[in-house]
């Protein structure tokens, strides 16, 4: 039963490419899924932190939180709505106040021209666009939000632009200032507070441990959010993205599948007297069945192995050598990120194995159906 030479040899050769294909398809997919979503998880983490802590407004000493195991750094800001005015154009936007000095170990962003200092703000790429504002230019920021009263003035400053950043994260750029927090005291006259700690931590494994923690510290009365929670529209877009490119891409294995059962059925039909003898010898359905699954299993098994061995191996090259590259003006990044963990191989796995199994067991029922007799007179 182990030999396919002749009839079923083809077939069997091309059940192996299908599945070979269709496991190196699910490797590359789920790998390229997984980059980007890690990479977003790290432009995110390097905008906004790991965790985010709000609440109607509060000082805190910070030195209390740092010294939380897993917490790297904290920076205080406070976010404001207000409108940015460059010649005769205007935007609303919202102002992120933040301490200058910590503005470059925190914010990792790309940006064109510098970090700003106390007297400079760092306004997002898509907005400079809009308004036509260049690094260097004067803008007025104003909150009207913290006018004082009807007749009066929005607070307003006119200040220098010390640089443009471009996240490529959602409308980030197109949304965000960041403004140090001496301007943002003369702009923010209605709160007071800081109400916003941006967090980052040691390891993004361990954020719900830490949000636990930092939720007992506050006897829960503010938010503790991660970027996962504060976008889960995003997150549940990802993870359904996820599972529908695994089913597109499974359905490559079950053609294969297919192509396995008529393999098996030409290799049944082909040793009939053969498995009519060892039912008359004693051997019973369910050996017969066993054998039939093994066979699916060597044919099955080989085209999983070497599809999931040569997925690996171009995650391998791609992550040392960098051979995909990508447009950098659409996506922020040089190189087409992949990421594969033991549990996705795992899962491609199972999922090949589940579609290798069904052909044995379909081959199994129809020679459970022979009479052994009528085997023996059974003519190729």
């Amino acid at each position: 039963m182990a030999s396919n030479k002749g009839v079923g040899k083809f077939t069997g050769i091309i059940s192996k490419v299908g599945i070979a294909i269709g496991s190196l398809a699910l490797v590359i997919a789920v790998s390229v899924l997984n980059g980007f979503e890690e990479q977003l998880n790290k432009k995110i983490s390097d905008f906004d932190g790991h965790i985010k802590v709000s609440g109607i407004g509060f000082n805190y000493d910070i030195s209390i939180i740092n010294n939380i195991k897993g917490i790297i750094m904290v920076s205080p800001n406070r976010e404001r709505r207000g409108i940015i005015s460059f010649e005769s154009k205007r935007k609303v936007v919202t102002f992120k106040e933040i301490n200058t000095d910590l503005i470059e170990q925190f914010y990792q962003l790309p940006i064109i021209g510098k970090y700003p200092n106390k007297d400079q703000v760092l306004i997002g790429y898509d907005i400079a666009s809009r308004l036509g504002v260049k690094v260097g230019d004067e803008i007025i920021i104003s909150s009207p939000l913290d006018q004082i009263s009807i007749l009066g003035f929005s607070p307003a400053v006119k200040i220098q632009v010390s640089g443009l950043f471009y996240s490529k994260i959602l409308d980030y750029d197109d949304k965000f200032i960041f403004i140090p927090e001496n301007i943002g005291q003369r702009l923010f006259q209605s709160i007071a507070n800081t109400n916003y700690l941006d967090i980052k931590i040691k390891d993004a494994g361990y954020e719900e441990i830490i949000k636990e923690k930092l939720n007992q510290l506050f006897n829960g009365n503010i938010k503790v959010q991660s970027w996962e929670d504060r976008h889960s529209t995003l997150v549940k877009a990802m993870k359904m993205e996820k599972i529908g490119s695994i089913i597109v891409l499974s359905l490559i294995i079950l053609v294969a599948s297919f192509n396995m059962v008529a393999t098996l059925s030409l290799i049944t039909i082909k040793k009939i007297k053969d498995i009519g003898i060892l039912r008359l010898l004693g051997a019973n359905l369910k050996d017969i069945r066993k054998i039939l699954v093994s066979q699916a299993l060597i044919i099955g098994s080989t085209g999983t192995l070497f599809g999931i061995f040569f997925g690996i191996i171009i995650v391998f090259f791609q992550n040392k050598l960098g051979v995909i590259s990508l447009p950098n003006d659409i996506y922020a990044m040089d190189l087409l990120p992949m990421v594969l963990t033991f549990k996705d191989i795992l899962i491609i796995f199972l999922i090949c194995f589940f579609f290798i199994v069904i052909p044995g067991f379909f081959a199994g029922n129809k020679v459970s159906k022979f009479d052994p007799l009528e085997a023996l007179r059974w003519t190729k």
